[in-house]
């Protein structure tokens, strides 16, 4: 029988587990070294560098944060509502002047129209007379009105719809 195991071969396997050894140590010192700067940092930051320490600096934040998401879903929820109010705000107008009686002679009557986005209002009329003067409201739905408007009521709201961009 052919020994195959000899005492270089012995000798060659005892130095690579040797070598693999060295270097296994060393790694295990760069390692220990690594970690323990990371213990030491992490002890200060969970210790902190006042009388708080990171919970308590984590806890604080994250209440923070709840009490800021808080806010901004309210501050959202007013925003809606602000939009939907100017939306609903009759702000868009059209106004004409004309003269009501040709022997008057000026044009102090007028017809005003107020409209939201919507389309709906109202439009004010005043008929100015030496003697008398008269007021008419007029109601607008969707940019119509169920009462018949004269000349100039239809030219206001038609100046008012185009203010609110509907036509």
């Amino acid at each position: 029988m052919e020994v195959w195991f000899t005492k270089e071969i012995a000798a060659g396997v005892a130095g690579a587990v040797l070598l693999l050894v060295l270097v296994l140590l060393l790694w295990n010192i760069v390692l220990t070294v690594k970690f323990g700067g990371l213990k030491k940092r992490f002890r200060r930051l969970a210790q902190g560098s006042s009388k708080e320490n990171l919970e308590q600096i984590l806890e604080k934040l994250f209440s923070r944060m709840e009490a800021l998401d808080e806010s901004q879903r309210e501050v959202s929820a007013l925003a809606k509502e602000m939009r939907t109010r100017v939306r609903e705000q009759k702000g868009n107008l059209g106004i004409v002047r004309f003269c009501a009686f040709e022997q008057e002679g000026s044009d102090l009557s007028f017809s005003l129209a107020l409209v939201d986005e919507a389309g709906s209002g109202m439009v004010i009329t005043s008929i100015y007379g030496r003697h008398e003067s008269r007021v008419y409201a007029k109601p607008i739905e969707a940019g119509h009105s169920s009462y018949t408007l004269s000349e100039e009521e239809q030219q206001a709201l038609e100046a008012a719809l185009k203010s609110s961009g509907r036509e």
